[in-house]
């Protein structure tokens, strides 16, 4: 069967491994010991049966446990689909095969232990295990980067930007270039998958949009902070660091850079995206670059699941739903675990979950 029918239906009949907001709430606000026994009880109970002979330190074995379930919910996913609904998955999970080149790229670069490296990687897209075991015993990046190009990942386009990128760092080691390098190029990548596929990856393409503004809000913010004290004039190329496919220009991320106060940015941002309003005003008020990252996240993953639990069935929505509801509950782990071990408050924790699988009388609860 050509198209997404066949393998949306395969995903809406994985959902239920997705946490519903009542299983959220009946979740206790004890220890870590009591969390892991409350997980055991919903679709987490293989990863929290592991967990629970884990020697490692209070937060690692519920950050592996997050790991673990998602790999187990994305494996296999881009088999079933076949044609141009399959490429257009295969672009999708394209962020994970980023992260792992990346990941790997970094390793090679500070010399990190491949025992270090490979349980950070989600091997869910062309970037598998082997490959990645391969790449992680190299001698350097350079070595590294040419075995990824030479095998056409993190995708085609992306692996000869690489190669180029690899050519510069042997000359002046500069990671943040290659790393800025692979990203632009594989955002480019998949901007271009999901426009040449047309309406029924038009909501997918959408979400993304504004996930590269929200992504290209924090990289100016980042840039403004180490901007600060030097001479402004460099900010004149910051719109070659930007992430492809938002929907705001560069001269729009780039006046973000050259106001000089916070209150500033927070006007101009306002003005550019309403939504921003909320996330930034904390930060206009102090707050820190984290935070506000955070915050965006949350707001981002909320919207974009709505967004996405709304569009065509048939479409390329619901394969990016399925990926970032996972997602979402992946970081939700993480943030329980962390107020369970006493390094955020559970109200904070709360207040940035986000629960994919909702009415929507709570999705407009969680909004307000």
């Amino acid at each position: 069967m050509i198209g997404y029918e066949y393998g949306n239906t395969r995903l809406a009949a994985r959902r239920s491994a997705l946490l519903r907001a009542e299983q959220y709430a009946g979740l206790p606000g004890g220890g870590p010991r009591e969390l892991l026994a409350a997980l055991a009880a919903t679709s987490y109970r293989p990863q929290a049966e592991a967990a629970a002979k884990d020697s490692g330190e209070r937060l690692e074995p519920f950050y592996r446990m997050a790991r673990d379930h998602l790999i187990a919910a994305l494996t296999g996913i881009a088999s079933f689909y076949t044609g141009p609904a399959g490429e257009v998955v295969a672009a999708l999970l394209g962020r994970f095969d980023v992260h792992n080149a990346l990941t790997l790229l970094r390793a090679r670069h500070y010399g990190a232990s491949p025992v270090d490296a490979l349980p950070l990687l989600l091997p869910v897209g062309r970037l598998g295990t082997q490959t990645a075991r391969e790449v992680a015993a190299l001698p350097d990046l350079p070595a590294a980067a040419r075995l990824l190009a030479a095998r056409r990942l993190p995708d085609r386009d992306t692996a000869a930007a690489l190669l180029a990128a690899q050519r510069r760092y042997e000359l002046d080691t500069d990671l943040g270039a290659l790393e800025q390098a692979v990203a632009h190029s594989a955002r480019t990548h998949q901007v271009e998958v999901l426009t040449a596929a047309g309406q029924p990856a038009a909501v997918a393409a959408a979400a993304l949009r504004r996930e590269a503004d929200d992504l290209n809000l924090v990289l100016i913010l980042r840039q403004r902070e180490q901007a600060n004290g030097r001479d402004a004039a460099s900010a004149g190329t910051a719109g070659q660091l930007y992430l492809p496919g938002g929907t705001l220009r560069a001269a729009q991320l780039t006046v973000l850079r050259r106001v000089p106060a916070r209150a500033d940015v927070l006007a101009a941002a306002v003005s550019a995206r309403p939504a921003w309003r909320g996330p930034l005003a904390a930060w206009a008020g102090g707050g820190s670059l984290a935070m506000l990252h955070a915050d965006l996240e949350t707001q981002r993953l909320r919207r974009q699941c709505r967004m996405l639990r709304r569009g065509d069935p048939l479409g390329a929505a619901m394969v990016l739903y399925y990926v970032l509801a996972h997602e979402a509950q992946a970081r939700n782990v993480r943030l329980l675990a962390q107020a369970a071990a006493g390094v955020l408050s559970q109200d904070e924790a709360h207040r940035h979950l986000v629960v994919p699988v909702q009415t929507s009388h709570e999705e407009n609860q969680q909004e307000e």
